[in-house]
């Protein structure tokens, strides 16, 4: 994939729906260029991506540049907007592989293979920020045993985190948590 959102001189600000869709095609592409062998390992056949014109190596340098310009996006919007018609606009615009408005397919429990230091995929970071992006607004129990109200939703390049408050006698104490890692599977 040769294009990037924002890249042209004409766009000011790169819209998440088309962000999220070069991506999926990217993906697309990636996939296409895999060949697997008879004993069941896959690999990146570069004969396949000459053949379909697949730079891998351009299209990490794009899916990176994607992953920053949905994290600017995400962040501008939730300073104009809030996070809420942040969230619902995200909804809204990116392609439905990547959301599900069906809130029964939301599993809210942590998963266990998350707990350790492995760097996650881009597209797996991207399907926990939509999960918990559903959190906010909700009380959820930490691994110490105190109960805290999730205010908002963040990512970087590795990982999902949430954004906490917690009642600490009369005052208010906000923290940054890992998703999926500091919480207690119900």
């Amino acid at each position: 994939m040769s294009h990037v959102p924002g890249n042209d001189e004409n766009l000011t600000e790169p819209d998440i729906g088309d962000i999220y869709r070069d991506s999926l095609k990217a993906c697309e592409e990636y996939d296409a260029c895999l060949t697997t062998t008879i004993y069941g390992e896959t690999y990146l056949n570069p004969e396949k991506c000459k053949a379909r014109g697949f730079d891998p190596i351009k299209a990490c340098e794009e899916e990176e540049e994607r992953t920053n310009l949905s994290i600017e996006w995400i962040e501008r919007t939730t300073k104009e907007k809030g996070f809420r018609a942040q969230f619902q606009e995200f909804i809204a615009k990116v392609p439905p592989k990547y959301v599900s408005k069906d809130l029964k397919f939301l599993d809210y429990s942590p998963k266990k293979e998350n707990k350790s230091d492995k760097k996650l995929s881009r597209k797996k970071i991207r399907s926990l920020l939509v999960k918990a992006s559903y959190l906010v607004d909700h009380k959820i129990k930490l691994e110490n045993g105190l109960y805290v109200k999730v205010i908002a939703v963040k990512m970087n390049n590795e990982n999902v985190f949430l954004e906490v408050e917690e009642k600490v006698g009369d005052e208010l104490e906000y923290y940054e948590i890992l998703y999926q890692r500091d919480m207690v599977e119900l």
